[in-house]
């Protein structure tokens, strides 16, 4: 066992709200198999199986596992045969020990049912508040441990809700949650609609776009800490769809300055605008790659709405997309080799994902009105907007095996969802 390491979860000073409901709506069969056990318990058994069972909802999630529950305890005695005529490939248990009022001791231990070898052991001591972030950080462990690849479950989502009030006015929240859904927590509320929110590259800002003065503007909130909110400067027109540069010290926007829709960099530490696009034509919906060194947007430069890129030590601009009359609101992949954009087949806007070197591009939903697709931060899986119902709802799909599952609020339509990156 690795050495003992104390986790404490930061608490928000926000007022929860109900859980978005996740609902699977398909699932690849030919998943990796394999089974979480409810852990050992010495003091409480609810928590326990809690663990076992978000890990289990965690890794059925990224559509690269089959993961199932077993009916009881598993401990050290194993029976091999057993389990491989099951087709089970692995087994997670462990063991949860409370050894205060608020402090737990947590075990677990990963093991190769065919080799009989085990991949991944550790040890920790957890405050009981942080159950959920513990059983989240353990599923990235074993992710790592079976696949070699950091997974994306120790993460956060921030998404738009909307809901009709009783005096026919509409609310608008900005919501922050866990990576599944749970535990959401309302970081603003207005009158007014709330628009492209993007978590920063260190997780402690997201900006976003309001009309509470009338006009579309971009603002920076912080969720974790006692900060007032910013706002950028006004610079004349419309300013919308902020994001982030890798180093979290800049924000690409599109301002419609002299009337016409440009990209533009703001620096936040000198407060110095930088125009990066300059055409006749509209330029909107920028996202940089991770490195830092080109961005993605959309442009009807050439009579279609498509996806350009820009080099930004060269200033070469390329056209990424030549199939459809329609590509737009593009974001890198964690590895810049790849794009997740809205695409239009005939009627019907469809999340795709285009290889930047080949242009191969696959289609990867089937749903009629598809928008704002962000990946995870491991790139396993894509978040994204949809309609159902004539309501907004926000689903997954996985990059392998294209699993779906759905999240949906009862209270009302969910909306503009973007993916955390790592924790530091």
């Amino acid at each position: 066992m690795n050495k003992l390491v104390v986790i404490l979860l930061t608490l928000y000073s926000s007022i929860a709200l109900a859980v978005l409901e996740v609902t699977v709506l398909k699932q690849d069969e030919d998943a990796f198999p394999i089974v979480i056990s409810p852990f050992a318990v010495v003091g409480d058994a609810n928590q326990g199986r809690a663990i076992a069972n978000i890990m289990r909802d965690n890794f059925n999630r990224s559509g690269e596992f089959k993961a199932s529950s077993a009916s009881y305890v598993i401990d050290n005695n194993i029976d091999f045969d057993k389990w491989r005529d099951n087709k089970t490939e692995a087994i997670v248990f462990g063991k949860l020990e409370k050894i205060s009022k608020k402090v737990f001791n947590v075990e677990i231990e990963l093991i190769d049912v065919y080799s009989s070898k085990t991949l991944y052991a550790n040890k920790f001591a957890v405050h009981d508040s942080g159950i959920r972030r513990i059983a989240h950080f353990l599923s990235d462990q074993i992710y790592h441990a079976l696949l070699g690849i950091k997974g994306s479950f120790d993460t956060r989502l921030v998404y738009v809700t909307v809901a009709n009030k009783k005096d026919g006015e509409r609310e608008y929240k900005l919501e922050i949650s866990d990576s599944d859904a749970q535990k959401p927590q309302t970081i603003l509320t207005s009158p007014d609609p709330i628009l492209s929110p993007a978590w920063s590259p260190d997780q402690n800002k997201i900006a976003y776009v309001s009309f509470k003065n009338n006009r579309s503007e971009v603002f920076i909130q912080y969720p974790f800490v006692r900060r007032k909110t910013e706002k950028l400067p006004y610079f004349d027109g419309i300013a919308s769809a902020p994001a982030w540069h890798p180093n979290g010290e800049s924000i690409v926007l599109t301002l419609s300055k002299n009337g016409n829709k440009d990209i533009y960099s703001y620096d936040l530490n000198t407060k110095k605008l930088d125009r990066i696009t300059k055409n006749e034509s509209i330029d909107t919906e920028a996202s940089y790659s991770p490195d830092g060194n080109r961005i993605a947007f959309t442009s009807n430069r050439s009579g279609q709405v498509q996806v350009y890129i820009k080099n930004l030590a060269t200033g070469k601009i390329n056209r990424a997309t030549f199939e459809g009359r329609y590509n737009a609101k593009a974001v890198f992949s964690p590895d810049g080799k790849s794009l997740a954009m809205v695409h239009r087949v005939g009627k019907d806007y469809r999340i795709a994902l285009l290889d930047i070197k080949t242009k191969d591009l696959t289609i990867m939903t089937e749903n009629k009105l598809d928008e704002s697709p962000f990946f995870s931060p491991n790139g396993g899986m894509i978040i994204f907007a949809t309609n159902k119902n004539d309501s907004g709802v926000l689903s997954v799909v996985s990059v392998l095996g294209r699993q779906t599952f759905e999240l949906a609020s009862k209270a009302g339509e969910v909306r503009e969802p973007n993916w955390s990156h790592y924790s530091k």
